[in-house]
């Protein structure tokens, strides 16, 4: 998906919804059902307030019951609470299990260097290795995750929340049908686990199977009817399948339940942007922000908003904002080149697809960014480059068709350029602008009557259309019918008369054809009031001539 959507909801939504609410909880040893089974049936539920009420209580008659203690930390982080998460040190725990408590609770990067000296330590938990992984996937270290979740699974075969944390490191790494393979072993042996749901339901979505990441996500609801995260993921497929009030009416009902509130009014956001009712994905922002300062899924609605309203220097804020809070986000970078490439600041443009691609070298809003700015700049055929990966990813990208139309045409290539303008014309049945280029490429070709036809075709879905006219005429003159291409210049001029070009081949045409020089001469000399190109001062001249008594 291509379109100017910073938050693309599609290929990247249920991915990213299992890193911002993922739960994945430790299963209970033995030894600790009693105690935290019941806290951690719960917290898989998703009756957090409850599952938070059970671990406190297991934990209330054994203050050294670790996995209860990790189901704690969970529920509350599930919660919006981390500072309470991070509290819960229970006592009588071995120090490894408490330093291991403490490491997963940090930032990514250091929760990586903290449990890597923790788990060098005899007698740490192997669910502490399930905790790495999870670090290093929150860390954007997905290799180095595959490879943790792997070695806990080899202490703990066939454990949901190993393979979930395998499945969603596989699936970082595109390696799909892996990824695919882990989530159905976890949700075989732990039904409706949230994050191998959410998981396959990502995959199944940038498959473009809609129909199997909604079943998958049915399913596991069917199981846990009111896990909010499993909620927030439907909602998400819901958007993506363009039903925005069933995606709003979920939402609504998450909101009852015990999460963090600002990502749901953030959420709701992105559901009211891609159902262009701007003023409402503004609302939902603010309301979001209200709650969350730096909550940066709403900072980038809020500056999509912006921009759809032409408020660039806006946008670009908000957009560097986020650059700042999340600086390893590729597609922030894409939404900076945006900004620049429309605000004409092309050289800036092209550093931030730039600094895009050195953070995601398969983004394609990266490589669109750095095609644009690249043809604007006048470096067609460097353009090239990028606007092949963006095809092959979508072969209809209309602005991509467009631009390679134009590039072909000035290589002298108009049959090849008449395919990609020909794919803009039937993606918008208004679009006059791609007809004409078919029909100048036609021309170029020496067909003038299917070129006449292109043009006819373009004034038929756009009258007002000057562009549309002016070619049309040009049309006509290949034909010699001079009174109609007389009038489809006159046409084109009273429709933009600031367009040079129709004055002077309305000129030539009254003045070389039709014998009627003096008619001729007020549109010569508008041509070059207009700043139009006077090589050798020949019209000039024909001016000069003209007015002599």
């Amino acid at each position: 998906m291509t379109r100017n959507s910073p938050t693309p909801l599609g290929q990247r939504g249920h991915l990213a919804l299992v890193f911002l609410f993922g739960l994945l909880l430790p299963a209970p040893t033995q030894a600790e059902e009693i105690k935290s089974g019941d806290a951690l049936g719960l917290a898989r539920a998703g009756y957090f307030d409850q599952a938070r009420d059970a671990a406190k209580a297991a934990l209330a008659k054994d203050p050294g019951a670790a996995d209860a203690a990790r189901v704690l930390q969970d529920v509350l982080v599930a919660m919006g609470d981390a500072e309470a998460a991070q509290a819960v040190a229970p006592e009588g725990a071995p120090p490894v299990v408490l330093q291991g408590l403490a490491a997963r609770m940090l930032p990514p990067k250091k929760a990586v260097k903290a449990l890597t000296a923790v788990l060098k330590v005899d007698g740490a938990p192997p669910r502490l290795r399930l905790d790495f992984a999870h670090a290093h996937l929150a860390a954007g270290t997905p290799s180095a995750a595959e490879a943790n979740a792997s070695l806990f699974l080899k202490a703990v075969p066939d454990d949901p929340e190993g393979l979930a944390a395998l499945g969603l490191a596989l699936a970082a790494r595109n390696k799909e049908a892996s990824a695919r393979d882990a989530f159905t072993q976890a949700l075989a042996g732990a039904p409706g686990l949230a994050p191998a749901t959410i998981g396959l339901a990502a995959l199944h979505t940038r498959a473009k199977k809609a129909q199997a990441s909604r079943e998958v996500l049915q399913a596991a609801l069917a199981v846990h009817p009111h896990h909010p995260h499993l909620l927030l993921a439907l909602a998400s497929d819901q958007t993506v399948a363009a039903e925005y009030d069933l995606a709003l009416r979920t939402l609504d009902a998450v909101l009852k339940l015990p999460v963090p509130k600002a990502d749901v009014h953030a959420q709701m956001a992105e559901v009211q942007r891609a159902k262009r009712a701007y003023a409402d994905a503004e609302r939902c922002a603010k309301a979001a922000l209200a709650l969350e300062q730096n909550n940066t899924r709403a900072m980038r609605v809020l500056g999509f908003v912006h921009f759809k309203r032409g408020k660039y220097a806006e946008a670009l804020g908000d957009y560097q904002t986020i650059a700042l809070l999340l600086p390893k986000d590729a597609q922030i970078h894409a939404d900076i080149a945006l900004v620049h490439v429309v605000t004409g600041k092309l050289k800036e443009a092209e550093a931030s697809a730039k600094q895009a691609l050195k953070l995601d070298k398969n983004l394609v809003d990266g490589h669109l960014r750095m095609g644009q700015a690249l043809y604007l700049r006048g470096k067609a055929k460097q353009a090239k480059k990028s606007f092949g990966v963006v095809l092959k990813a979508d072969k209809d990208n209309v602005l991509v068709n467009r631009y390679l139309g134009y590039t072909l045409l000035d290589e002298g290539k108009p049959k090849t350029a008449i395919k990609h303008f020909r794919i803009v014309a039937e993606a918008d049945e208004k679009d006059s602008a791609s007809v004409r280029m078919v029909g100048r490429c036609q021309l170029a070709m020496g067909k003038v009557e299917d070129a006449v036809a292109s043009f006819q075709e373009a004034v038929g879905r756009n009258e007002k259309d000057a562009f549309a006219y002016f070619d049309l005429g040009k049309g006509l003159e290949r034909q010699e019918k001079w009174e109609d291409a007389s009038a489809a210049y006159q046409r084109s001029i009273a429709l933009d008369a600031e367009l040079p070009h129709p004055h002077l081949y309305l000129a030539e045409l009254l003045d070389g054809v039709q014998d009627e020089p003096d008619q001729a001469l007020p549109h010569y000399k508008r041509y070059l009031e207009l700043g139009g190109f006077d090589e050798g001062k020949a019209i000039a001249k024909r001016v000069e001539q003209l007015e002599k008594p």
